[in-house]
C-alpha cells in the first residue's frame, strides 16, 4: 500500500475520507495501490492530459484490468 499525504489532496474533506479509507483497508490487510497525481484537477484526463497524467491513468487502467483477469 502506498501512503497518501493529506497535502496531496486539494480539499481537506476529501483528504480525510481518503485517509479513513486507507486506514480501514490496512486494518483488513486489503491490497491497495494508490496512484497519486497531486497536480491533477477534476477532469484532468480530458481537459489537459499531460504525459504525467496519461501515465497515471494508464497505470490505473492496467491495474484494474489485471485484477479483473485474476
Amino acid at each position: 500500500m502506498s501512503p497518501v499525504s493529506s497535502q496531496s489532496w486539494a480539499l481537506p474533506e476529501i483528504a480525510a475520507t481518503v485517509e479513513e479509507f486507507l486506514s480501514a483497508a490496512k486494518e483488513c490487510e486489503a491490497a491497495i495501490e494508490v496512484i497519486d497525481l497531486p497536480e491533477a484537477h477534476h477532469g484532468y484526463e480530458t481537459q489537459d492530459p499531460t504525459d504525467t497524467f496519461r501515465a497515471g491513468l494508464r497505470t490505473a487502467m492496467h491495474a484494474v484490468l489485471a485484477h479483473l483477469r485474476e
